[in-house]
C-alpha cells in the first residue's frame, strides 16, 4: 500500500516522513494565499530538497489554480515529480488538463475528484485519460478546493470508483490511523493520503508518532 502525506511545512518533517517509508510528500503551494497551509514556491522547493535524490519517494505539489500559467510557473518554481490539482474541477475542464500536460512534460497530474454521489464516477472516468492518479477527497462548500477538511466522505462510491477506472486511485478525506484500515478494506485503493490527522494536536505540524500509526494500520490492513 502506497503511502501520501500532506502538508509538509519544513524539511526536517521531510526528512522524519521519508525515513518512515513515506512514498509521496505533499506540500500546499501558491503565492496568492488562498489556503491557510500553503507554502511559497521557494519554501517549497527547499522542502523538496530535503528528500533525497537516489530516494524513491515522490514529490507532489498540491494547488488550487485554474489558470494554466499559474499552474505552469508553479511547476517550474517548484519542480515536482506530481502536480496535485485540488482547485475547483469546473473551473479545470478535461481539455484544460491535457493542454496542462502538454505544457509540462515528465510532470505526472493528480487530479482531485470530489465524491458525493455516483456523480462522482463520471467526473473519475472523463479525467482518468489526462491523469496519472486520481485522488478522491472530501469537498466542503467553505473550504477551498477539494480536501484538506479533515472529513471522510461516502467509500461506497469510492470503491466504485476504483473498480470503473484503469489509473492508480489515492483515497483521501479525513483518514487517520483509526480508520484507514477499515477504508482499505471497503475501497482496496492504490494509495492513501493523509492531511489533517496526522499532524499534532492543535498544530499544523506533522507528528511522527501519527504518520507511523498511520502507515502500520494502513500496511497490515489485511490483518485486521
Amino acid at each position: 500500500m502506497k503511502i501520501q502525506i500532506y502538508s509538509h511545512k519544513t524539511r526536517e518533517d521531510v526528512t522524519t516522513s521519508v525515513d518512515l517509508g513515506v512514498d509521496f510528500i505533499g506540500v500546499a503551494t501558491g503565492e496568492l494565499g488562498r489556503l491557510p497551509d500553503e507554502m511559497s514556491h521557494a519554501m517549497c522547493r527547499s522542502i523538496f530538497s530535503a528528500i533525497p535524490t537516489e530516494s524513491h519517494v515522490s514529490k507532489v505539489a498540491l494547488t488550487v489554480a485554474s489558470e494554466l500559467d499559474e499552474i505552469v510557473e508553479t511547476v517550474a518554481m517548484t519542480r515536482p515529480d506530481v502536480i496535485h490539482l485540488s482547485g475547483d474541477i469546473s473551473s479545470m475542464s478535461v481539455q484544460n488538463v491535457a493542454e496542462l500536460r502538454s505544457a509540462v512534460p515528465g510532470t505526472k497530474i493528480m487530479q482531485a475528484i470530489p465524491v458525493s454521489d455516483d456523480t462522482s464516477i463520471d467526473l473519475a472516468l472523463e479525467y482518468q485519460c489526462v491523469s496519472d492518479y486520481v485522488i478522491l477527497d472530501t469537498a466542503i462548500e467553505s473550504y477551498t478546493g477539494i480536501g484538506a477538511t479533515g472529513s471522510t466522505h461516502d467509500w461506497n462510491v469510492s470503491r466504485k470508483i476504483v473498480a470503473a477506472v484503469n489509473i492508480p486511485v489515492i483515497l483521501a478525506g479525513g483518514l487517520s490511523p483509526a480508520n484507514v484500515a477499515d477504508a482499505i478494506n471497503l475501497v482496496r485503493p492504490w494509495c492513501v493520503d493523509s492531511f489533517t490527522h496526522t499532524n499534532k494536536t492543535n498544530s499544523k505540524f506533522k507528528d511522527s508518532d501519527k504518520i507511523q500509526q498511520f502507515i502500520t494500520s494502513a500496511r497490515n490492513w489485511s490483518q485486521t
